[in-house]
């Protein structure tokens, strides 16, 4: 190919893998559609009827894959598991090329396969290099057709009892969730409005789906029933699936632990192997209850093989893609043809990422007029429209540092009365771990009179209204403008345990010629006593749910902000045998470290 200033140069490339949503993965690698009666899988030999069969959700029996030690090769469950053999689907497409009608319909019902050009390229693999979408899959495809089909449609949330009904009340759970201000918001009248369009609501409400079922059902012991919901005398439709709370909600479970494992950042394959036993256990659970199930359910039995060919979904999943084409969307092309407008479009991505990619690889000792035009770039375009091509890069910017401060960094505190009468042990803490980190100074109290250097309170501290770690907004009680973002989850370093805070205060100490420090005073939700035994006990460290009673805190600590790992949804709930309300924090961290207590469990 021509490259600029160096004329004609031998480019080599590989294609690594196709992925978009499962019609259009179909168009591109050339296999049957997902209807298609003998072919429906492009990755085994399934067939459309064992989409309803338990056999279909064995995945332990997938060739070459989890195969079995003791597995018998002659079965016909093998025979209905065995992977497709690329090279066979390669021979066929390519006979197909070439064939009449009637003779390319004949190979498509045979095999699956049609011809498609990326058959050309070196390398290319039609089932292997072709990944499975995690975003349209699971979100837009199995949490949807839970809520639609086997909740909403079946009436799982009745309307009978008014203001207590378990519509009612599904509906003030959700509306009583305190986000994080990253997050998409769900509706306020889902229990009137069910269907959601995007794949990050229906992402977000599966993540609190085990406290919303939970006090849409219980009953006057805090408990699940046993029993189904009436149906309406009026009811159009009758479910013929069963009904019954429990059960239902045991089996969500499955999928909820099975999507927070698979979905996260960092993942093992013994961890992979765990969210895929807990989605196949999902859909054995579901299909034994009587509901029907979709192809959608059989293609995520794959997952974990995509997983260990190119990595954690999170890396690969179409989200960023669904992203990019919201930002093309709001370029001004002024409906030009003749190549212009896809000429504009072209301009602008590749503009947008060469600043981006200058803005992250910009040097320490760049210069500082450097520094100011990028930031003089970034806050005229974020002064306009937002979603901007450069309001965009502001975002982009702040997510390629650790921890970003806020512009404008608030005055001096006074360490002594700063959090309000009845706090001045805050500057006791504050000396006590500043001397932790600057031993060399010998700090010494501002009312003393030994040698040492003082630790004045009134002129060593700031607050700060808010950072950002990791791209993530954190911010404080002690904010006056906002309270939004002040609680999260950190990892307290003596015992690796995650607990979830309020962050009081956030502080950055400046003392002599030291760098400044950023530390945050938080409160710990404490560990409550007498709490029923909750139907999610045994998924909530995969889950990452925490309860305690309300307002019940700890005292006040200093920790650095390092040590703050994640978000989280504040849920409040009322106990109504023990009149009292609690506190349910549901961690929005995907990295999930804590984990590995798994995969010690999953080699015994």
């Amino acid at each position: 190919m021509e490259v600029y200033e160096e004329g004609i140069q031998d480019v080599f490339a590989d294609y690594i893998c196709a992925n978009c949503d499962t019609p259009a993965a179909r168009k591109v690698n050339g296999t049957a559609g997902h209807a298609h009666d003998f072919h429906p899988c492009p990755y085994c030999e399934t067939n459309i009827l064992d989409v309803n069969k338990l056999s279909g959700y064995d995945y332990s029996k997938i060739s070459g894959v989890f195969l079995q030690d003791n597995l018998d090769l002659n079965t016909d469950t093998y025979k209905e598991w065995r992977n497709k053999d690329d090279y066979n689907m390669l021979k066929h497409a390519y006979r197909a090329k070439d064939a009449g009608p009637r003779r390319e319909n004949t190979i498509l019902r045979d095999y699956g396969v049609r011809w498609s050009i990326m058959n050309i390229l070196s390398g290319w693999l039609p089932a292997s290099k072709t990944v499975l979408d995690f975003m349209h899959n699971i979100f837009l495809g199995i949490i949807a057709h839970l809520f639609m089909e086997i909740l909403f449609k079946a009436y799982m949330f009745s309307g009978t009892g008014g203001s207590n009904s378990a519509k009612q009340r599904f509906e003030d759970t959700i509306n009583s969730v305190r986000w994080p201000s990253h997050v998409t918001r769900l509706p306020k009248n889902l229990g009137e409005n069910q269907s959601l369009k995007k794949a990050d609501e229906w992402r977000r409400l599966l993540t609190i789906t085990p406290i919303v079922l939970w006090t849409s059902w219980k009953d006057n012991s805090d408990k699940i029933p046993v029993s189904a919901p009436p149906i309406p005398s009026n009811a159009k439709y009758r479910p013929a699936h069963s009904r019954g709370c429990r059960d239902i909600y045991s089996v969500v479970l499955l999928l909820c632990a099975g999507v927070r494992i698979l979905a996260s950042r960092k993942i093992t394959m013994a961890q992979a192997r765990i969210g895929q036993d807990f989605l196949s256990q999902y859909c054995r659970r579901l299909k034994a209850l009587g509901a029907d199930l979709t192809i959608n359910h059989h293609l995520s039995m794959h997952f974990a093989q995509f997983i260990k060919l190119f990595g954690p979904v999170y890396g690969w999943w179409l989200f960023a893609f669904e992203r990019f084409n919201g930002l093309l969307e709001k370029v001004h092309v002024n409906g030009h043809d003749g190549g212009r407008m896809e000429l504009t479009l072209l301009r602008h991505w590749v503009q947008s990422h060469l600043i981006y990619e200058y803005v992250l690889s910009l040097p320490e000792n760049a210069h500082p007029m450097e520094r100011e035009y990028v930031d003089k770039i970034i806050k005229s375009e974020g002064r306009s429209e937002r979603g901007g091509m450069m309001a965009e890069l502001a975002i982009y910017r702040s997510e390629a540092t650790t921890v970003k401060l806020p512009r404008i960094v608030g005055k001096e505190i006074n360490l002594r009365d700063y959090l309000g009468p009845g706090t001045a042990r805050l500057y006791r803490l504050a000396l006590d771990y500043c001397r932790k980190l600057y031993p060399a100074l010998n700090l010494i109290d501002d009312f003393s009179l030994d040698a040492g250097t003082l630790f004045a309170a009134r002129n060593v501290a700031r607050a700060l209204p808010y950072i950002r770690k990791d791209g993530i907004r954190y911010g404080s009680t002690a904010n006056k403008r906002t309270k939004a973002d002040s609680y999260a989850f950190i990892t307290d370093a003596a015992s690796s345990r995650r607990y979830p805070v309020e962050i009081s205060a956030l502080l950055g100490f400046k003392i002599q010629d030291n760098a400044p420090h950023i530390c945050a005073v938080i409160r710990r939700f404490k560990d409550a006593e007498n709490l029923p035994v909750f139907p999610w006990d045994l998924y909530a460290s995969i889950l990452g749910i925490h309860v305690s009673y309300a307002g019940d805190l700890g005292d006040f600590e200093l920790i650095p902000v390092s040590c703050i790992e994640a978000p989280l949804a504040l849920i409040p709930a009322q106990l109504t045998r023990l009149h009292r309300e609690i506190w349910i924090a549901v961690s929005f961290d995907h990295v999930l470290l804590h984990l590995n207590i798994l995969n010690i469990q999953y080699k015994l």
